[in-house]
């Protein structure tokens, strides 16, 4: 009952701002991450407008703006006091770009402004990261503050996916770079990923207002690969996953932490996602004092579908309102390669409180079969949870998967229903067929469905039905050291 009373408050009271616990002592911050910011005490500032920039919102200022970081290292390039037309702005080592409050950032709508870009690393996620309006690459110590917005002028061109990712500009992308800071600004309308940092070491985002609420293919802020990563209070509206790790290469996400941030909305995807993108391991990553309201897949997402060891995975302290489902985690491979496997092993889910569930589905947590092999997760922890569940109902239609009739990830049979066979590996795929989505499912347990694994501990869970439903809270199949339960 309590903890019921806890999620009722944070929910009464959530506006825009995250749930705050304040029980984080100085061992748990990156002491690189929080030294970022440079003394602005005697930078050198260098008004674009100096440089020619007219701020009308109709001129192009691209010539200007770049003109005034080719003139700023170690200073202040400031936009102020006016709209800022212009195609895509490279920054240099050494170069805070300040947005003031007075003005905007405007993305010119002719693509030739956004030529490809192409740095020397091997990833798998370039593809879809060729433009920018904002672009660093190989460079340190760059800055990009102030409490003005940076508006990626998208709409309507492109929306969706009727232009591939990699011909649309991202608002914000750092690749390669070290000791980068994006603070205090609102992105919005970005052409895809809203805000990307791809094999970024020593990196910290912090009061981003991020609205990129387009639908498919627009995520808010997506980190790929990387290391000493710090996102906090942030408040984000995308139309695809709002906060996405992702690994494109081998060299993996390592040392990150998410904490005291809002996700609003996750249009068609999941509040806070692991993948798809999972080649290099995702290690020592903790999730805390997060809101996430209306994700559409799963609140809270972990795929290993690419080869990618997750391992030291903590969540604590999350609060779920109206999303497809609370928790999605699955092992498997995408290319039904049995050496191209990776693991999921040690993971801890703390303190999650749900309410309002879009869907029935149920929370899958599975491993995968391929061929004549398992492969399983292992050491998995599930603790004060308080989850309420919609129910399917006393006559579900259509009638719930039973523990033997749930399909496997990379099944046997390409194309046939109930197979989950070369699907997009997300909770809303699990019953499609033919790349379509499928919410009409339900899985064998209301609350989870746990498969393939070994090591699972529940403590402390909760799960009251909302509607009523003819299911078991848990359901199991292959699982061993199975240690505990859920109850209404």
């Amino acid at each position: 009952m309590m903890r019921r009373l806890y999620l009722l408050a944070v929910l009464a009271g959530c506006g825009s701002a995250p749930p705050v616990v304040n029980d984080l002592g100085p061992d748990d911050l990156s002491t690189d991450t929080m030294d970022l910011a440079p003394d602005l005490a005697a930078q050198k500032i260098c008004n674009v407008r100096a440089y020619g920039a007219v701020g009308d919102g109709v001129t192009k200022d691209t010539v200007a703006i770049q003109a005034a970081v080719a003139d700023c290292t170690g200073g202040i390039v400031r936009l102020e006091n006016g709209i800022f037309l212009s195609g895509m702005i490279v920054l240099s080592s050494h170069v805070t770009l300040e947005i003031t409050g007075s003005a905007t950032l405007l993305g010119s709508q002719d693509i030739a402004d956004y030529p490809d870009r192409n740095p020397p690393i091997q990833n798998t996620q370039l593809a879809s990261c060729k433009k920018s309006l904002i672009y660093a690459e190989s460079a340190d110590d760059i800055h990009l503050q102030g409490t003005g917005t940076i508006d990626g002028n998208a709409a309507p061109l492109w929306i969706g996916l009727q232009i591939k990712e990699g011909l649309r500009p991202m608002a914000i992308f750092t690749v390669s770079s070290t000791n980068v800071t994006i603070t205090d600004l609102t992105v919005r309308k970005a052409g895809v990923w809203a805000v990307v940092n791809m094999e970024v070491k020593h990196l910290h985002i912090s009061g981003l207002h991020v609205d990129n609420d387009f639908g498919v293919t627009h995520d808010g802020i997506d980190v790929v690969d990387g290391q000493d990563v710090l996102i906090e209070n942030c408040t984000i509206a995308s139309g695809d996953d709002s906060i996405c790790l992702k690994s494109g290469s081998t060299n993996g996400l390592v040392d990150v932490t998410v904490r005291n941030c809002h996700t609003t909305t996750s249009g068609v995807a999941n509040g806070v996602k692991f993948g798809t993108a999972s080649v290099g391991p995702f290690k020592n990553i903790t999730v805390e004092n997060v809101l996430i309201e209306n994700a559409s897949a799963a609140a809270l997402s972990v795929e290993s579908v690419d080869g990618s060891a997750i391992s030291n995975i903590i969540f604590r302290h999350i609060t779920i309102r109206n999303a497809g489902t609370p928790i999605f985690v699955l092992l498997g491979s995408r290319n039904r390669d049995v050496t191209q496997v990776g693991s999921i092993d040690g993971v801890s889910f703390d303190d999650i409180h749900a309410l309002g569930p879009a869907n029935a589905w149920g929370s899958v947590v599975t491993g995968t079969v391929i061929g004549t092999q398992t492969f399983g997760i292992s050491n998995l922890s599930f603790s004060n949870l308080d989850l309420v569940e919609k129910g399917a109902g006393a006559t579900p239609n259509p009638a719930p998967f039973t523990i033997d009739t749930f399909p496997e990830y990379q099944g046997p049979v390409p194309g046939q229903p109930g197979k989950f066979y070369n699907q997009y590996p997300d909770v809303k795929f699990i019953a499609g067929t033919d790349g379509n989505a499928d919410t009409t499912y339900y899985a064998p347990g209301y609350a989870f469905f746990v498969r393939h694994a070994s090591g699972i501990t529940f403590n402390a869970c909760t799960t009251p039905l909302a509607g009523t439903d003819i299911r078991p809270a848990l359901a199991s199949k292959d699982v061993t050291g199975l240690v505990g339960g859920c109850t209404p």
